[in-house]
């Protein structure tokens, strides 16, 4: 039994110092900060995939947006065209002056799965800089993006900026 005990206790120790920290440097987290501290945050459907679910993921995102209060600017924003076809996704906007990077959220469901990919992209070489996606087993489409688009700025927080 002491065996067994002291066997998961070293488990449970190397999956701390391994798998539960920041996955980037805090050389890296801090450039980030201070590169891209000026957010826009977008949601568009892919192609297939009903559009009447993008405003309601965007304001589950904005309801928790908390995590996200270290940036100097955060915004979601609503009714902005995104092709989705193009990689990155192409997002028409007038002016990108007033944010460092646009996070584009794009929903899509297929065979029992809802995903909701984050592509972050640089609005001065317009590129692609960090991608996430989640994906889930679900029939319940609507509550699962709802769901995903509730924890996409604590995801965003940890999984780009490292904190």
């Amino acid at each position: 039994m002491k065996i067994v005990c002291f066997i998961l206790t070293l488990v449970l120790i190397a999956a701390s110092l391994t798998g539960c920290g920041p996955k980037i440097s805090s050389s890296i987290s801090m450039n980030r900060q201070q590169q891209y501290g000026r957010l826009a945050i977008v949601c568009a459907p892919k192609e297939g995939a009903n559009p009447v679910h993008a405003s309601s993921i965007l304001k589950q995102t904005q309801s928790r947006i908390f995590p996200l209060n270290f940036l100097e600017r955060v915004d979601c924003l609503d009714n902005v065209t995104v092709d989705t076809n193009s990689v990155p996704p192409n997002v028409q906007m007038d002016d990108f002056s007033s944010y460092d990077a646009i996070m584009v959220m794009i929903y899509s469901y297929e065979a029992g799965h809802v995903h909701l990919d984050l592509h972050m992209v640089d609005t001065v070489t317009l590129e692609q800089i960090w991608h996430y996606r989640f994906d889930s087993p679900d029939p319940e489409i609507k509550s699962r993006l709802l769901s995903q688009g509730l924890y996409t700025p604590a995801v965003i927080r940890k999984e780009f900026y490292g904190l």
